[in-house]
């Protein structure tokens, strides 16, 4: 997920805008939306120390169950409301902006933080994770420079969601929703134009319309595409939990509520039903990540490290993983893959040329179950 900051300052151009139709001034459901999700934040990262199952640059030695549940609980919801909020900040700034004044802000207040966060302060926290591995002996200047490898970057961020460089693995950790957020608000930018011109806005009104006399079908079907697409591509352990194309829906449906207040009538009829049936769901998915085991519950960072970690001078073996085995840990962490009795590493794609969503093969010592995206190991099997 974000970090606190970075969700404050994204978030704090929607809450100070006013609604449509509405006296000018701050909106205070929004403040408490958005202050909501930054708390959460703070909790949310500290959990990830203490939760079974996560690849956090930190990791507590005696994990809790009870954490992994509660992190699985936060990514349901809270950047999904972060990217709501914030589709609702563009609906309102480009009231009074153009296209090209609207892009130029984004990349001043999206862009500019993002580079600066990715050369001074992400770098820091990967150099501090690859000290505590046995071997690693590089200079911080010479890892950082294997960090901000301009190149790599290009190539792996966007296809991606990470880059490899001199054989290893990075991601922006904590800077993701900065850059996600400013490519989903250039790319959307055409469409967000036309929904706010004459023809657009008829059809936003035919669609809020139809929302205002089916509030729970309205849910429903704004749900699908979701849905889909979290199906298609799988959640992404390192981008809240979530795959994140599917925050392209709340950002888009965030733009659309701002821009008929029926649409937020329609909410808050349909508001009680939905949370009863949201409440029922999320009851039964957490009661199945207890009974599933260690590992599932847990929306860990991706590890993208390349067996034969070139960290390392190309000749000391890949960490292993101390951590209860799972499907999930053992699909996260395709990093970290030895063969029982072996230093050497299994083979898997490389996170440079196969996207982020590629399912995961199945090393010597893991049975394939039905599913050809899902690798399942024995308790008996798992590295120790």
């Amino acid at each position: 997920m974000a970090s606190p900051v970075i969700a404050a300052a994204a978030a704090r151009t929607a809450a100070s805008q006013p609604l449509p139709g509405r006296p000018g001034g701050r909106r205070p459901e929004l403040d408490v939306m958005r202050g909501l999700v930054v708390a959460g934040l703070v909790v949310f990262h500290s959990a990830m120390v203490f939760a079974v199952g996560t690849s956090w640059f930190v990791n507590d030695p005696r994990p809790s169950i009870g954490f992994s549940v509660f992190l699985l609980w936060g990514s349901l919801w809270g950047m999904p409301l972060l990217f709501l909020v914030s589709g609702m900040g563009v609906r309102y700034a480009m009231r009074s902006r153009t296209a090209w004044a609207f892009a130029a802000e984004r990349l001043g207040r999206l862009g500019i933080p993002f580079a600066t966060g990715l050369v001074l302060l992400v770098p820091p926290m990967f150099y501090l994770e690859r000290l505590a591995q046995p071997g690693f002996h590089q200079s911080y200047g010479r890892f950082w420079l294997a960090f901000v490898n301009v190149p790599a970057i290009a190539r792996g961020l966007l296809p991606h969601g990470n880059w490899t460089s001199g054989g290893v693995g990075f991601d922006p950790a904590h800077l993701w929703f900065l850059y996600v957020l400013l490519v989903f608000s250039l790319a959307l930018l055409p469409l967000f134009w036309y929904l706010r011109g004459q023809h657009g806005t008829r059809l936003a009104g035919r669609v809020a319309g139809q929302a205002a006399r089916h509030p729970l079908a309205m849910l429903a079907v704004a749900a699908v595409p979701v849905m889909v697409t979290e199906a298609v591509f799988g959640p992404d352990g390192s981008t809240g939990g979530w795959e994140r194309l599917a925050y392209v829906f709340p950002f888009l449906y965030g733009f659309l509520i701002a821009s008929d207040a029926r649409f937020e009538s329609a909410l808050s009829r349909a508001r009680w039903p939905a949370v009863a049936a949201a409440a029922a769901a999320t009851a039964g998915l957490l009661g199945w990540a207890v009974a599933a085991g260690p590992g599932v519950a847990s929306p860990a960072r991706q590890r993208h490290d390349p067996p034969g970690d070139a960290s390392h001078g190309g000749s000391a073996p890949p960490v292993t993983p101390t951590r209860p085995c799972s499907r999930s840990t053992c699909c996260t962490n395709r990093s970290s893959w030895r063969l029982p009795g072996s230093s050497s590493a299994g083979t898997r794609p490389s996170s440079s040329s196969t996207p982020f969503w590629w399912p995961c093969p199945s090393p010597p010592h893991l049975s394939s179950t039905n599913s050809p995206s899902v690798a399942t190991a024995s308790p008996a099997s798992c590295p120790a």
